[in-house]
């Protein structure tokens, strides 16, 4: 039983690789068993499609240790690649099965690591049971976090009915729950990922929420608080630099209401943070965030407080610093996938954003690093709206995608960091006057 659902599984993650939500398949699957998928790079060219690699089993390996296999900013750099599939399912209401009742959805990251297949399979098997959680609802809670697709479903019916029997006016009849995820920083030490939820039952807003898990990424091993520093003081030291960021930063004052807040004041509201699930690290330091609601009302959303690298200095074991020793100087370049057949330039990964598309390669000429694909829309400027593919650096090599550039908005972005620390951000376009594919500022404003 347990190998044929690691085949629907499989299946589903092929078919949720096209990355963007308008074209996401109508799956409907049984609830996610507790498996292990190890995606490989995908070298490729337009003839043949390669396919990632699935095991429904742990590997026997014995887990390494940190002291075994130590890990600091210094070494060389591992890539890790992660390609960030989705499944999505819409139920129609029981009566004539025309109106949309329910959309449940959620992102499936799968981790690959280079040379590391046991480390990729202990992460991948992590973020497998997240998703799993979601879908069967087997961590709800009072608060309706993760209550489950069927639960969602019943729900959504139940509505469709009290609706359609008491000719409610103004009521909406459609449901949603999705599940998204974000890679925020992924090097030799550490990886981490925050899954986001956003639910709608009805009312005037929906809730959301987010959770974040990180890993160590000597072992594989889920990375928890207190594994983060010897120091018995850390968690002093992580309630005061909370207290401070709030005293010099007078714009916490508009998010903290004192009604919110247990009988021990900020202190020991900030000292109930300290928490796995809300902390996670980035390319600027510790983050440590609150629940909605829990620090103020909902409109001040979740609450967090980034402590800088700088200021973990001494306090925070060494190895779990941010790399400091990035070297080389690089930039991507886009170009036909036909341009590079034949030639000595490396493609680490095939990504199919559209079945229909142009087959184009993502160069990364010379090194760059924390390498992001997130698709975008533009309001007043261009915003992510879901991480298709992360790749912790690339250097003097590609990745392949499959897509339909439009011809008007680009909706694509590709932001890295250069060995200087500077973050840049480049969107997918077509010129109109040659029709050449380009890479332009995702600062420019749109016409019109």
């Amino acid at each position: 039983m347990k190998k044929t659902l690691a085949l629907l599984m499989a299946l589903v993650m092929a078919l949720a690789l096209c990355g963007c939500a308008e074209n996401l398949p109508q799956i409907e699957i049984p609830p996610i068993p507790k498996i292990t998928d190890t995606p490989q790079p995908q070298p490729q060219t337009g003839e043949d499609e390669g396919t990632s690699e699935t095991t429904d089993q742990i590997p026997e390996a014995p887990l390494p240790t940190a002291e075994e296999t130590p890990v600091t900013g210094e070494e060389a750099h591992i890539r890790i690649l992660v390609t960030n599939g989705r499944t999505e399912m819409n139920d129609y209401d029981p009566a004539e099965g025309e109106e949309l009742i329910l959309n449940f959805a959620y992102d499936m990251p799968r981790v690959y690591v280079e040379n590391e297949p046991e480390v990729s399979a202990r992460i991948n098997e992590t973020l497998a049971t997240v998703e799993e959680t979601f879908y069967t609802g087997d961590s709800y809670s009072e608060e309706g976090r993760f209550i489950g697709y069927s639960a969602m479903l019943e729900a959504a019916e139940d509505n469709f009915s009290y609706v359609r029997e008491n000719n409610t006016v103004g009521m909406p009849l459609e449901y949603s729950d999705t599940l998204t995820a974000l890679v925020t920083r992924a090097d030799n030490a550490a990886l981490s990922v925050i899954y986001t939820e956003n639910c709608y039952m009805g009312g005037a807003h929906g809730s959301y929420g987010s959770n974040a898990v990180n890993f160590d990424m000597s072992t594989g091993e889920q990375l928890t608080l207190d594994k983060l520093s010897e120091d018995e003081g850390f968690g002093d030291f992580l309630v005061e630099r909370m207290l401070s960021i709030v005293e010099q930063d007078k714009s916490y004052s508009d998010r903290i209401a004192e009604d919110f807040l247990p009988e021990g004041g900020m202190e020991e509201a900030f000292r109930n943070l300290l928490r796995d699930g809300s902390w996670y690290f980035d390319g600027e330091g510790l983050v440590i965030f609150s629940e909605l609601e829990e620090l103020g009302p909902y409109a001040a959303g979740i609450v967090e407080f980034r402590i800088p690298y700088a200021d973990l200095e001494g306090k925070l074991d060494a190895r779990w610093l941010f790399p400091g020793q990035r070297q080389g100087k690089g930039k991507p370049e886009v170009t036909e996938l036909s341009e590079l057949e034949g030639g000595e330039t490396e493609i680490v990964d095939s990504l199919i954003l559209n079945e229909d598309g142009q087959e184009l390669c993502i160069v990364a000429d010379g090194t760059i690093y924390d390498v992001s694909l997130t698709s975008v829309y533009y309001v007043d400027r261009f915003y992510d709206s879901a991480q298709l593919w992360y790749a912790s650096c690339l250097d003097d090599c590609a990745l392949q995608i499959r897509v339909v550039v439009p011809e008007g908005l680009p909706n694509l972005r590709i932001a890295y960091t250069t060995a200087d620390g500077v973050r840049h951000g480049k969107l997918l376009s077509q010129s109109g006057l040659d029709g050449s594919y380009m890479l332009v500022d995702d600062d420019i404003q749109a016409v019109g």
